[in-house]
Parts: structure tokens; C-alpha cells; sequence
């Protein structure tokens, strides 16, 4: 038996790209992280426009309730946060962790992402928790 080349499925080197991960996990590649780092960007604001099926990530640098707080990696080569609620208002598969190019939309100041309509609509798949069994003994 010879060996083969493995062909990865994501292969965007320079272009900005975000990953929905299984557990609800927004994740930007370096190519999307470097624009945060540029503009001292901590937190963003996530947008939804259901009929066209787009993600907007909006940067903001001041305080808001609404924004989600970004989490760097430590050698500089990606950003995310965790926004399983709204994957799952906007009722995306969960079952996958897949990666989406992202484009940057200079009038609107933000990432905007096409979600395929193959990824939305279907009943959410999450983890299941397990209650701990364990009995307590009552005083």
C-alpha cells in the first residue's frame, strides 16, 4: 500500500474565516483576528439577517450589554467567544463544526458571513449534560 496526500478541508491562508465549532464556539482565523488586533477591538456585536441568511460580526470598542467579549490566543493566531445562544436562535446544525469565509463590508464595519441554507433550520444537536448521581446523606 503507497501513501497518499491528505487534502485538508479548509485551506484559506490570507483570507479572513470564521468557524462555528460543535459546542457554539465562534472562532476567527488569524487572517480575521489581525483587523481586531489593528483597532484594539475587545468585544463585538453579533447581527442576523434571516431572509439573506447573513452573520454580521460588528467590532465595537465601547461598552455595550449586547456585545460578546473576544478571547485572544496566546501566540496571536486567532480570536473567539462562545455564542451558542445565537447559533441556536438562528437555529444553525450544531452537529459540525465547520469554517465559513468571511468577507469584510467597509460600509457597514463589519464581517459578513453567507450561512448555507444546508446549515440552518435543523433541529439543534447539543451535548447532553449528565446530572451527578451521587446522593447527598441529609443531616
Amino acid at each position: 500500500m503507497g501513501f497518499e496526500i491528505f487534502n485538508r478541508k479548509v485551506q484559506w491562508s490570507g483570507s479572513p474565516a470564521i468557524t462555528f465549532n460543535k459546542l457554539g464556539r465562534v472562532s476567527f482565523n488569524k487572517a480575521a483576528t489581525a483587523l481586531f488586533e489593528k483597532n484594539a477591538v475587545e468585544n463585538v456585536l453579533l447581527l442576523w439577517d434571516e431572509q439573506n441568511r447573513l452573520v454580521g460580526v460588528r467590532p465595537i470598542t465601547k461598552k455595550d450589554n449586547r456585545a460578546y467579549k473576544l478571547h485572544f490566543g496566546k501566540k496571536g493566531n486567532g480570536a473567539g467567544f462562545s455564542a451558542a445562544t445565537f447559533l441556536t436562535y438562528i437555529r444553525y446544525d450544531l452537529s459540525e463544526s465547520r469554517s465559513i469565509l468571511a468577507r469584510w463590508d467597509e460600509q457597514e464595519q463589519m464581517f459578513v458571513i453567507e450561512v448555507p441554507q444546508e446549515y440552518l433550520g435543523k433541529d439543534i444537536q447539543r451535548p447532553v449534560a449528565t446530572k451527578d448521581k451521587r446522593r447527598t446523606k441529609e443531616s
